[in-house]
């Protein structure tokens, strides 16, 4: 079972909010593996052949430089995240402003990238009777999608994961929680920080890394995926 399991997570149509690119610029370009999500779910972009943006948001939750992420910086990048999509200032990330998120901040995670390479899902065998022995008649499949593609934790779509109560809105404790359970999946040696070393590769970041077809694997190719597997 996956350790941040508690996280509901809910994948509706619709994404949206950017930086280093805004969302125009993004659906004008088509298709781009050189995006990363915050665990919070900002967004960040990158031009093609550029390096891949995960050290913006690390240089950007770093604020006293000192090559590594405290949890208190952590919380306030997340907090800060929090409050831009708050818009109307009551400490709720409402329904208009999730979907304001969706449509306008991160429209990545409407679409699946057909270059990222999704888990194997395999079709159960009839038993010895005849009958399917899987209950669920194959209508679960795992797929790797929304902000998943391109984020280090796999939440489809990270604002709603954190409304732990399911009343499809969130609250500033509620995130708050949800910030606290990701940065302990992050921090893997628990001290207290995360590292560059600590930084998981995401599915887009292996798909942009992969060799062309017939071409040989690079060195460095082996670090850890993402916790989605």
């Amino acid at each position: 079972m996956r350790p941040y399991r508690f996280l509901f997570t809910l994948l509706i149509a619709g994404a949206g909010l950017g930086t280093a690119a805004n969302a125009q610029d993004y659906v004008g370009a088509g298709m781009s593996l050189n995006v990363f999500f915050s665990p919070s779910g900002q967004p960040f972009r990158a031009a093609p052949g550029q390096p891949y943006p995960v050290m913006a948001w690390f240089a950007q939750a770093d604020t006293d430089k000192d090559g590594k992420i405290s949890h208190d910086e952590f919380v306030n990048d997340a907090t800060t995240f929090f409050n831009k999509l708050d818009t109307n200032h009551d400490g709720y990330i409402n329904s208009p402003e999730n979907s304001a998120y969706e449509n306008d901040v991160a429209p990545e995670i409407t679409r699946i990238d057909p270059r990222i390479k999704q888990p194997k899902n395999y079709v159960a065998q009839a038993d010895d009777s005849g009958e399917n022995s899987d209950p669920t008649a194959g209508r679960y499949q795992k797929q790797i999608v929304g902000a998943s593609q391109y984020g280090m934790i796999d939440e489809p779509q990270p604002i709603r994961a954190a409304d732990s109560n399911l009343d499809f809105r969130v609250r500033t404790d509620e995130w708050l929680n949800a910030t606290n359970q990701r940065f302990s999946i992050l921090d893997s040696n628990q001290d207290g920080f995360i590292t560059p070393e600590e930084l998981l590769k995401t599915p887009a970041q292996f798909a942009s890394e992969a060799p062309a077809p017939g071409g040989k694997k690079g060195k460095g190719d082996k670090k850890k995926r993402f916790m989605g597997n």
